[in-house]
């Protein structure tokens, strides 16, 4: 999220300052165009490169610019969960553990461009001493940006939960590469800490969802669950519209597919991507490294109603191989009757969406990891 350059309360831009402003991808036309509507300016297009050019005509008073600053910073980038199980060696409350928990050295001292807004707050959650939430903001400044984009901030969360009695869950929300190795690293100090309290043992790992725990077939399998198989009263499936994958360098490719040779990544887009015949047919799937799905899906939701698109990615699997971890996030997303939300209310639609996918993410994983146990015991 933009925050305020320093000196913004004291200049008011015009002409191709604004127009520069307007421009960000954190002023949606809804915004714009609710905002000239209060000026009794109104357009049948509501497409930027119409309403862009009409504000930088327009000098704006401070409570104008005030309303525009307020749109920009209620824009949060696209947040992304990914979830981790610990096994739970306690009677105790989770919260009884984190007394003298700190946040010390989370951040390096030296080469990072980025810093805490303020100490990071533990809080407990509907009032559950076993459901905690540490909250965090940081703020990252780009020297080589203009004016309303030298400073951002980022928000981040990792949620601890007791899903049993020898159980811990930890969800871990980012939006940008820094909140993420924040959230890391304090997911990997509560580790930690929790072994140096006894209430986890010193031979007890995070448990993850990589890349690497599934073979070829199945994690095409867990992908497909993922999509026409989730069901819920809130949004319904409609298509795959996106995948990412390669071929497995480590086995030899079937005489139809050997065009994929030496292809290091291979992006399929469109509609009805699984009748596509070597994703249809089992005998390639042993061959191919699927790392991403993108489905999409209508939602009804509080008396909302829209569509969003959902990406399942092992997104850094490129990079990291088997050690990608799963993640989760909300590509793209519209409400019916948009204009007449701010930007703030389909955050918090999206954000509350998201939280749901990922429920139900993680319900079908468990059930998933069950299915793959049972088909192991047989084999």
């Amino acid at each position: 999220m933009k925050i305020q350059h320093k000196d913004i309360d004291k200049f008011l831009p015009f002409g191709e300052l604004i127009r520069g402003f307007a421009n960000q991808p954190y002023l949606s036309s809804s915004d714009l165009k609710r905002f000239l509507r209060r000026r009794g300016i109104f357009f049948t297009n509501a497409d930027k490169e119409t309403l862009v050019p009409c504000i930088s005509t327009l000098l704006l008073s401070p409570s104008e610019f005030d309303d525009l600053r307020i749109c920009q910073n209620t824009r949060e980038d696209n947040t992304k969960k990914n979830t981790s199980r610990l096994e739970w060696n306690s009677d105790k409350p989770i919260i009884e553990t984190l007394s003298n928990f700190t946040f010390d050295n989370i951040i390096p001292a030296e080469g990072a461009n980025f810093w805490f807004t303020s100490e990071p707050n533990i809080c407990v959650l509907d009032k559950n001493p076993n459901l905690i939430a540490i909250d965090f903001e940081i703020e990252r400044q780009d020297l080589n940006k203009s004016w309303y984009e030298s400073k951002n901030v980022f928000k981040g969360r990792l949620i601890i939960e007791k899903v049993d009695d020898n159980e811990i869950k930890l969800i871990k929300s980012y939006s940008s590469p820094e909140s993420n190795f924040v959230a890391e690293t304090i997911q990997r100090e509560l580790v930690h800490h929790f072994k140096a309290n006894k209430v986890v043992q010193e031979d007890t790992e995070l448990k993850k969802i990589l890349f690497g725990d599934f073979s070829n077939e199945d994690r095409i399998v867990f992908f497909y669950r993922l999509s026409s198989n989730m069901k819920s009263i809130y949004f319904t499936f409609n298509d795959i519209i996106n995948m990412e994958f390669k071929p497995d360098e480590k086995k030899p490719l079937p005489k139809l597919i050997d065009w994929m040779k030496n292809k290091s990544a291979l992006k399929l887009k469109g509609n009805q991507i699984h009748d596509t015949f070597f994703i249809k047919e089992k005998e390639y799937h042993s061959n191919l490294q699927f790392w991403e799905m993108e489905s999409s899906f209508d939602f009804t939701y509080n008396q909302h109603k829209g569509s969003c698109n959902v990406v399942f990615s092992f997104s850094d699997f490129p990079s990291k191989g088997d050690k990608a971890e799963f993640e989760i996030n909300i590509s793209n997303f519209s409400v019916i009757n948009g204009s007449e939300y701010s930007t703030k209310d389909k955050t918090q639609i999206k954000n509350a969406l998201l939280d749901l996918f990922d429920s139900k993410k993680d319900e079908t994983y468990r059930s998933f990891i069950k299915y793959l146990e049972s088909k192991n015991a047989i084999a």
